[in-house]
């Protein structure tokens, strides 16, 4: 009876991932990290652990410290059965032939893309200009920006410009 109900959830589980599109194939980062349980769980559990006594100030209190400690065990545990769960996911669906997933392949080269040292250097000349121009602009406030603020800001708004430039691109392609 336990075995018919445990069936009949997994079942409703396999067809509800299939409807949010669970059969399609998974991007690299997430095979990866399905497939290395342990090391994501124990990277992710050491991350919060230390986040955690930081917040805590728990580096000279020996009982925060383990309260840390304790937070970090039970985060790396949670994310070390997530992924156990998502490799057996993927294992079910590459057993019934839902997807198999192929590496991908090199971007083919148009005439008007850049090399990549050349886009990374427009990368860093746009926050640069950014960051200066934000940094005078904050100048003129009774309270100016710091550099840091200042850096912040301006990786923001490359980011941003970058998201939409891309967002036209992939309209423009589209509409080929």
């Amino acid at each position: 009876m336990v075995k018919g109900v445990l069936e009949r959830l997994r079942q409703a589980f396999l067809r509800f991932d299939r409807g949010l599109g669970g059969a399609e194939p998974p991007p690299r980062a997430q095979v990866f990290l399905a497939r290395h349980p342990v090391g994501t769980g124990t990277a992710f559990g050491v991350l919060v652990g230390g986040l955690a006594a930081w917040a805590l100030a728990a580096f000279h209190d020996p009982a925060r410290l383990l309260q840390a400690a304790v937070i970090g065990l039970c985060g790396g545990l949670f994310i070390w059965l997530f992924c156990r769960f998502e490799r057996r996911r993927q294992a079910h669906y590459a057993r019934a032939g839902g997807f198999r997933w192929d590496p991908p392949r090199s971007p083919v080269r148009d005439d008007d893309t850049l090399p990549l040292w050349y886009e990374g250097l427009l990368w860093l000349s746009h926050w640069t200009v950014c960051l200066v121009l934000l940094w005078l602009l904050g100048r003129l406030r009774n309270e100016p920006f710091t550099w840091v603020q200042s850096a912040i800001c301006a990786g923001v708004l490359v980011v941003g410009g970058w998201a939409v430039h891309l967002s036209k691109e992939r309209r423009r392609r589209r509409g080929r």
